[in-house]
Order: structure tokens, then C-alpha cells, then sequence
């Protein structure tokens, strides 16, 4: 059997920097944020302390195992997801549908918190848990008509092809159709990533975080890096779809930081959602644009 040294050093480099930079935009976003709202807020670093802190807690409290394999199951499709995406000269799998499935796996990871947060037996975690798989529901058909039309336009399921493609004739924004499938893929990424008007799933004034309510010490850390890795790949997937990719990382960084910029704007001036709310939204408007994307990519 022949060990590849370099392969495993670029991978394991490549994960310590999607998770350090994962946690740089969750400081990134709390501290736009605060500054939107008149406020100093933590230092972009925070995050990453709270987690080494997290990490140097003892947690007495354990609701069997599957409350303890929900944080490690949710960051492993994380980390997966990561390795299918082509940033810059690196992409470790890649398969002839790797497209679908990174959408796949980057939903993965929210079923994963929810199976452990639900052997809590806590009620506010079960009703987080319910609002989630709700939201899960009514994002799927907007979502899916995104990736509908990308995939009519490029003709291929493969991430590296439509890099490439782009790299040749533009981003995919400049194209009347797919800029209506990226407004569409942005609403939806607003929901996987947990901002307003879709952080109803762990709503911290209504019902204490919702799923995440019982997790603490090393369990809340699993879950504070599996954001992060999560955090990183969202971005990266929404610049590999619709802002061509990266030939490097900084270029790549660039183009993570303007969707997350997006995103923190667009949580500071809209207020949450109730759930029947987002559900009726997403089945709305997000879904007229999608059909009418796919409709002009035929």
C-alpha cells in the first residue's frame, strides 16, 4: 500500500485552516453585528477562545449515546462536505455527482444536532428540534430548484467542471437565469446557516438555543467547530457556485467574506420569523424565482 506524506499534510492542513477561518467568521459575525446595533462586541478571536474553554470543562451529564454521537456524527458531514469542495488547487473526493452530494451533506450535520438534542428529553430542545425539521421541509423545494437550474446551465453535476466552466465563460451571477437561482440559494443559505428570520431553530429569547440548550463542556466545543467547518464550507460552496471559484485562497477568502457580509446584513434588518411564517415564505417567493430559473434555463 502506498501512503501518500503530502496528501495527508495538505489534508489535515486544509482542515485546520477551513476551522480556523470558520471560527474567524463567527467572531467576523458577531462582531458586524454588534457594531450594526451601536454595540463594541467581542474580538473576531472570541469564538475560538470560548471553545478552548469549552474544552477544559468537565461534563458530568451524559442522556446516553446517541446524545453524545449527534456533535461528532453532524461535524464528520461537515468535514466530508469540505473535502468534495475544489478550493483553490485542492479537492481530496470528487465523483461525477459530487455537486449533490455536498448539498446532500451540508444538511447532514443539522440532523445530526437533532438526533442528539432530542435523547436530552428536554422540552425546549424537542421544540427546537421540531421548528428545524419544519424549516428542513420547506427549504428543500427552493433549494432543490437552485440546483436544478445550475445544473441545466453547466450541464454537469460536477463542482470542478462548473469552476472551469465559469473560469471561461463568467460568473454565474452575469447570467439573467442563474443570478434569479443564486437570490434563491442565498435565502436558503441564510436558513443553513442559523441567522435571522430564520434562527427559529434555537431562537436564544424564546427558547434558550433549542437544540444546543443541554450541550456543555466538551460536547458544546464539538459543536462551536462543527459550526465553523460548517460556516467555512456554506461560503465556499456558494462562491464555487456562483462566483467561480478561486484559482487560491485569498481569492477565496475575498469572496467568503462578501457572501457572509450579505448574510450578517440581512440578518440585522429583518426580524425572526415564526415558523409557519418561513415555511410560507420559502413555499412563496423563493419558489416563484426557482421555477422561473429553472424555466429560463430549459
Amino acid at each position: 500500500m502506498n501512503f501518500d506524506v503530502r496528501l495527508v499534510l495538505e489534508v489535515i492542513g486544509m482542515l485546520l485552516y477551513a476551522t480556523f477561518m470558520g471560527f474567524i467568521f463567527m467572531g467576523i459575525e458577531r462582531k458586524a453585528m454588534a457594531r450594526i446595533q451601536r454595540r463594541v462586541g467581542p474580538p473576531i478571536y472570541q469564538p475560538i477562545i470560548d471553545t478552548l474553554k469549552l474544552l477544559g470543562k468537565k461534563e458530568s451529564i451524559s442522556h446516553g449515546f446517541i446524545y453524545d454521537f449527534g456533535p461528532i456524527f453532524a461535524l464528520g458531514a461537515s468535514i466530508t462536505a469540505l473535502l468534495f469542495l475544489p478550493l483553490a488547487n485542492f479537492q481530496l473526493f470528487s465523483s461525477n455527482a459530487d455537486l449533490i452530494v455536498v448539498a446532500y451533506l451540508l444538511e447532514v450535520p443539522m440532523l445530526g444536532i437533532m438526533l442528539g438534542a432530542m435523547s436530552s428529553g428536554n422540552p425546549y430542545s424537542a421544540l427546537g428540534v421540531q421548528r428545524g425539521l419544519l424549516t428542513m421541509v420547506a427549504m428543500q423545494l427552493p433549494y432543490g430548484l437552485a440546483i436544478i437550474a445550475i445544473v441545466q446551465h453547466f450541464g454537469t453535476f460536477k463542482l470542478g467542471e462548473i469552476v472551469a466552466l465559469q473560469q471561461i465563460h463568467g460568473w454565474s451571477i452575469l447570467v439573467p437565469a442563474l443570478l434569479l437561482a443564486m437570490i434563491v440559494f442565498d435565502i436558503v443559505f441564510q436558513a443553513m446557516i442559523g441567522l435571522e428570520p430564520f434562527d427559529i431553530i434555537t431562537a436564544p429569547a424564546e427558547i434558550s438555543m433549542g437544540p444546543m440548550l443541554e450541550y456543555g463542556g466538551k460536547q458544546a466545543a464539538i459543536l462551536f467547530t462543527q459550526h465553523a467547518v460548517q460556516l467555512f464550507a456554506e461560503t465556499a460552496f456558494f462562491a464555487i457556485l456562483f462566483l467561480g471559484g478561486a484559482s487560491n485562497l485569498l481569492e477565496l477568502l475575498i469572496k467568503q467574506i462578501a457572501v457572509l457580509f450579505i448574510a450578517i446584513f440581512v440578518a440585522s434588518i429583518y426580524p425572526r420569523f415564526t415558523i409557519d411564517q418561513a415555511a410560507k415564505f420559502f413555499w412563496k417567493w423563493p419558489t416563484i424565482i426557482g421555477i422561473i430559473a429553472v424555466l429560463l434555463t430549459v
